[in-house]
C-alpha cells in the first residue's frame, strides 16, 4: 500500500485532472460565445496546443490534461485495486479510479499550523455576518483566511455496503436520493455523488455486451415493465443509479479482499430483486472471501 507521501500526491493529480477539466469545459462554452460561426485558430489553439516558431508544438489545456492523467496511472501503481481490477474495466479510467481510491480508503482532515490540532467548523459573526470558520480544537485559534490548509491522512473503513453507497450519496430516504439542504451538514459525499454520476455515464456509453451496460438495459427493461407510469427518464435514471450500486458493491468486495479484511456477500437479491448475486465483473483473482 502506498505510503503518506504517495497518497497526497495522487490526490493532488487528481484534483488537479478535474481543475483543467473544468477550464476546459468553461473555455469550450466561452468560445462558443465568441462572435462568428467557427472560433478562430488563436483563441481554439489554447485548448489544442499550437507549435511555435520552431516547429515544437507548446501545449494547450487539453495536452496538460493527458499529461496529467497519464502520471495519475503511474501512481496507481501504488494500488492493487487499480493493477488487478479497476484497469481492466472499459469506461472507468485513471482519473476516476484515482477519485474513487481517494475516497474509499482516505480522509484529510485539516490541521492547525501552530499546534497540529484538528480544525473544525463553527459558527462565528465575523463583521456582523454569522458563517463558518475552521477553529482548532486545541488551542481555539482560527485558521488564516488566506493560504493553504494543512492536512492529517486517515485511513476510512466501510464496515458494510450499505455504508459504502451512503457515503457516495447512494442511499435512499423516503424512496429517492437524498438533496442537500441550506444549513444541514449532509453526511454524504458531494465528490461521491459525482463520480457515481460519471460512472454511470461511462456505463451508459459502452456497448450492449459490457456487463455493467448490460445489467443497466435489463435493469430499464425490467422497470418498463413494472412501472408502465414511469416516464423515460425516470426509468434511465433508476436503472443507471441500480449500475452504480452494483459496481460500487464490487468495488467494496474487491477492496476489501485485497486488504484482507472480513466481507458480506452483496446482498443484491435483497436491495435490486435479483435472485443470484452479481460477482465482481473483470475480477478473475483466486482468493479466500471470508463471509460474514
Amino acid at each position: 500500500m502506498a505510503n503518506e507521501k504517495e497518497i497526497g500526491y495522487l490526490n493532488y493529480l487528481v484534483k488537479q485532472y478535474e481543475g483543467v477539466t473544468k477550464l476546459i469545459t468553461a473555455s469550450l462554452q466561452r468560445l462558443q460565445s465568441l462572435p462568428g460561426e467557427t472560433p478562430d485558430a488563436d483563441f481554439d489553439s489554447m485548448l489544442k496546443g499550437q507549435c511555435n516558431a520552431l516547429g515544437v508544438k507548446e501545449p494547450g489545456l487539453e495536452l496538460v490534461k493527458d499529461r496529467i492523467s497519464r502520471e495519475i496511472i503511474k501512481e496507481l501503481k501504488q494500488w492493487d485495486i487499480w493493477t488487478l481490477w479497476l484497469k481492466h474495466i472499459p469506461g472507468i479510467g485513471p482519473a476516476i479510479a484515482g477519485k474513487l481510491i481517494m475516497l474509499f480508503y482516505y480522509r484529510f482532515i485539516p490541521i492547525c499550523k501552530d499546534c497540529g490540532g484538528v480544525l473544525r467548523k463553527e459558527e462565528t459573526t465575523d463583521e456582523g455576518q454569522g458563517k463558518k470558520t475552521l477553529v482548532c480544537e486545541d488551542c481555539g485559534k482560527k485558521a488564516d483566511k488566506e493560504g493553504l490548509l494543512k492536512h492529517r491522512t486517515e485511513e476510512r473503513d466501510f464496515a458494510t455496503i450499505s455504508k459504502w453507497w451512503a457515503f457516495m450519496g447512494r442511499h435512499t430516504v423516503d424512496g429517492v436520493m437524498p438533496k442537500r439542504k441550506k444549513g444541514t451538514l449532509a453526511n454524504w459525499s458531494t465528490p461521491g455523488r459525482t463520480i457515481g454520476y460519471q460512472v454511470g455515464d461511462q456505463w451508459n456509453r459502452q456497448k450492449e455486451d459490457h456487463p455493467y451496460k448490460a445489467f443497466l438495459l435489463e435493469r430499464k427493461r425490467k422497470h418498463a415493465i413494472n412501472h408502465p407510469e414511469w416516464s423515460k427518464g425516470h426509468i434511465h435514471n433508476a436503472a443507471r443509479n441500480e449500475a452504480v450500486k452494483l459496481f460500487l458493491s464490487h468495488f467494496w468486495v474487491v477492496a476489501r479482499t485485497l486488504d484482507g479484511k472480513e466481507i458480506s456477500e452483496p446482498y443484491a437479491g435483497a436491495i435490486m430483486g435479483h435472485t443470484n448475486i452479481v460477482k465482481p465483473f473483470y475480477w478473475e483473482e483466486e482468493r479466500e472471501v471470508k463471509t460474514a
